[in-house]
């Protein structure tokens, strides 16, 4: 970790060398289009979620801790170059529960978008349904290590990626996934897809082992708005959700489909969502595999699973968000509960000028 945070440093301090340097070329030639800027990213995620269950489909447990991530690098154009790292506590436990280093080149030019290296989620357009992915992954496993591509335009966007999750080896499987998310729409009506391909593959030596192929399809339709009567915010979607799962030490495929839908809306600062799935059980062949095969919430087991979460947003802006949230989670007649506060800081080069005039 003493050498992640010097490489850091120093990293720093050439990259900004090498800016003011060439800010200082390009002012005496003239160009300013494409002059070298320094630019950073910096991000606290702090989060508390308690989950007390009785479903077998869950266990009780506590998530508590705190992640801090820090981009820095130099931008040219429509192109970035970042280089940082991702650390994680769980606070009670002694040292790091993670630390990771990421270095990634981003290209931008306002409708077109490319990414490739090792990236944090949230350059994602929006993060997957916890169908796909749960919430802790999300907690835990704050990177994309691989590519992305991404359009946008006024009717909406669509964007693609390819993650490596584990790289094959003595005991450890190679494991893949590529992802498909998109939406396009009109006064407020839109139809979306969500698309996932898991690749497990087999370690070395494969003896005893099997491939498993998995993929999942969610295509949708839904409205939103920003202003529906007296709320000041109001979405509803639905759209099915099917599952294509095989075990090739069998070759029989699985295919539980079924109907999700979600509602959302918010007045002023209290928030109420509600998340219905019902149809076949979903994530096949759990009890073999678990959560290495399967990454979404494993609530999705049952076949019917309600889940209502009442939010307040304590701050809400550009450089701060915090809020505490209460779910209901509703399987099969068991009801659980669960509570999460997360804090989320991100500063920018604006907030640090803002407090250097301040301290002046």
């Amino acid at each position: 970790m003493k050498h992640c945070i010097t490489l850091i440093l120093c990293v720093i301090g050439i990259l900004d060398i090498c800016a003011q340097q060439s800010a200082d070329v390009s002012a005496q030639e003239g160009v300013n289009d494409d002059k070298v800027q320094f630019v950073f990213d910096i991000e606290n995620f702090n989060f508390f979620d308690n989950r007390e269950v009785c479903s077998p489909y869950q266990i009780s447990q506590t998530f508590f801790g705190s992640r801090l991530g820090a981009d820095v690098g130099l931008k040219f154009g429509d192109n970035v170059v970042m280089v940082g790292a991702q650390v994680i506590k769980d606070f009670g436990a002694s040292g790091l529960f993670k630390s990771d280093l990421t270095f990634y080149y981003h290209y931008d030019n306002g409708r077109f978008s490319g990414l490739f290296g090792s990236f944090p989620r949230k350059m994602l357009h929006r993060e997957l349904p916890d169908i796909f992915i749960y919430d802790s992954l999300q907690y835990y496993s704050p990177s994309i290590h691989g590519a992305l591509i991404k359009y946008e335009c006024n009717y909406g966007y669509a964007e693609a990626y390819c993650n490596w999750i584990n790289k094959q080896g003595v005991g450890q499987r190679e494991i893949f996934e590529i992802v498909s998310d998109g939406r396009f729409g009109y006064k407020g009506f839109y139809g979306g897809w969500n698309i996932q391909l898991l690749h497990f593959s087999v370690p070395q030596p494969s003896e005893g082992y099997t491939v498993y192929d998995k993929v999942m399809l969610n295509p949708h339709i839904g409205y939103e708005c920003e202003k529906l009567g007296w709320f000041d915010d109001f979405s509803v979607e639905a759209g099915l959700m099917l599952s294509l799962n095989r075990d090739r030490r069998n070759m029989v495929w699985k295919t539980p489909i079924g109907f999700l839908g979600d509602v959302r809306l918010r007045k002023w600062r209290v928030e109420l969502r509600n998340s219905l799935y019902v149809g076949g059980k979903q994530f096949s062949d759990y009890e073999l595999y678990g959560s290495q095969l399967h990454r979404g919430d494993p609530y999705y087991r049952s076949s019917l699973y309600d889940r209502t979460d009442v939010c307040l947003y304590l701050l809400d802006n550009k450089y701060v968000q915090c809020y505490v949230n209460a779910s209901f989670h509703y399987t099969e007649r068991v009801l659980d509960y669960s509570q999460q506060v997360t804090l989320r800081l991100s500063p920018d080069l604006l907030l640090f000028k803002k407090l250097f005039k301040l301290n002046k």
